[in-house]
């Protein structure tokens, strides 16, 4: 059975152009700390509570788009989710007030949880064999806003914040208006919902003597750690750097360079999946991104140190997902708990990070990120070692034909 056709190319288009704008959005607080500081007169640490607010209500997004998509359809979902990201940026950049900022982060990262997780699965499902590619295309262009923000911050000055947010709502309004383009439906709730009718029982009997819970669990903690460092270094890397003597405007063009890294480590892991398995290429990028961080404890190397951290983790994300899809054991809503795994460790690892820099300077970043890298590395070689024992023991839904969707279009 081949895969429904959603997309007009319109809507692909505003698909691409709302990631290039989530990344506009999360790169921007990092380089703007200090000025969060100065302008709402708050501390480090509870500067860095925008992003930890905006991230645990992505969390929230992720997780309701499962529950709103069978009742409203593809398009309209994705229009509210859209809608809100607009009003949060829009509102990101007026705010007067640090609560009112904090409620606007809020907002806005209810909306960007639901468009992460909704543009994933539905040009997964929606594009046909065009899918996966489509997939990698749009998270390098979350990575291209992430180069923009802060490559236009060290132009403007952080002091402009503001506009930055403001093209980021513009930029989602435009993608709003393209979802015109979007079928309603089947949604990829409708679509599970079929599949499991059609492989109920050798599902069943995979859940009942399968590692499929511990496999999601550790596939969570890969994607809480590894997007906690992620975030942790957006978000800190210019306070480490202007603490070890670096401009403001220097500092937020080095982190540019970090995120240009990661968006170069991914259309290079892009290359590398043809000749190196995706398991072994997602724990070495874990290994590198740990290396790179012990890098950073000497603080000469600490640019460098970081745009090689960057570079390693810009595989992870994509090819996880990847891993994760080839187990067969994201059914249901546990693809979308692995997607909030992520903005878990975005909301939380820059606060704490913030909290231990407050108590103990800015040289405590690359330590603390180190220890969050570790148990990334443990995560991922979990994942294998269950991975290979399940196959050992014939538990591989791949061992059960019938099991196999109808349609190899992945």
């Amino acid at each position: 059975m081949s895969s429904p056709t959603l997309f007009r190319p319109s809507a692909i288009l505003g698909c691409l152009l709302g990631m290039v704008s989530i990344g506009l959005l999360l790169a921007t607080y990092g380089p703007v700390i200090s000025t969060f500081q100065s302008h709402f007169g708050v501390s480090e640490s509870i500067a860095g509570l925008g992003l930890a607010f905006q991230s645990g209500a992505a969390v929230l997004g992720i997780l309701a788009a499962p529950v709103v998509l069978p009742r409203l359809g593809n398009r309209l979902t994705m229009q509210l989710a859209l809608g809100l990201m607009v009003i949060g940026s829009i509102g990101l950049a007026l705010a007067p007030t640090w609560p009112l900022f904090l409620a606007a982060a809020t907002v806005a990262g209810f909306g960007l949880g639901g468009i992460d997780v909704l543009i994933t699965q539905l040009l997964i499902m929606g594009t046909g064999k065009r899918g996966p590619a489509l997939v990698n295309v749009a998270h390098g262009c979350f990575g291209i806003g992430t180069v923009i923000s802060p490559a236009v911050l060290s132009v403007i000055g952080v002091g402009s914040y503001p506009y930055v947010f403001l093209a980021a709502g513009l930029a989602v309004f435009v993608a709003l208006l393209t979802m015109r383009g979007l079928q309603p439906r089947p949604t990829p709730v409708d679509a599970e919902a079929a599949s499991e009718e059609r492989h109920d029982a050798p599902r069943k009997t995979k859940l009942r003597l399968g590692f499929g819970p511990a496999i999601i669990t550790a596939f969570v903690a890969l994607y809480v750690t590894h997007f906690g460092v992620q975030s942790g270094i957006g978000s800190w890397e210019p306070s480490f750097l202007q603490g070890h003597g670096v401009s403001a405007d220097s500092a937020a063009m080095a982190t540019s360079g970090y995120w240009l890294a990661m968006v170069v480590g991914r259309f290079a892991a892009a290359a590398l999946t043809r000749v190196i398995a995706i398991p072994a290429l997602v724990i070495a990028s874990c290994v590198g991104m740990a290396a790179s961080l012990l890098l950073a404890l000497h603080p000469d190397f600490g640019i460098l140190a970081f745009a090689l951290c960057g570079f390693f983790i810009g595989p992870i994300f994509p090819n996880g997902l990847t891993w994760l899809a080839g187990t067969e054991h994201a059914t249901g809503h546990r693809f979308a708990w692995v997607v909030a795994g992520s903005m878990i460790g975005q909301a939380l690892t820059p606060w704490l990070v913030g909290v231990q820099i407050e108590r103990n300077g800015v040289a405590v970043l690359p330590g603390t990120l180190f220890v969050v890298a570790a148990i990334a590395i443990l995560a991922s070689v979990a994942i294998a070692l269950m991975r290979r024992a399940e196959k050992a023991a014939g538990r591989d839904l791949d061992s059960v034909p019938k099991s196999r969707p109808a349609a190899a279009g992945d």
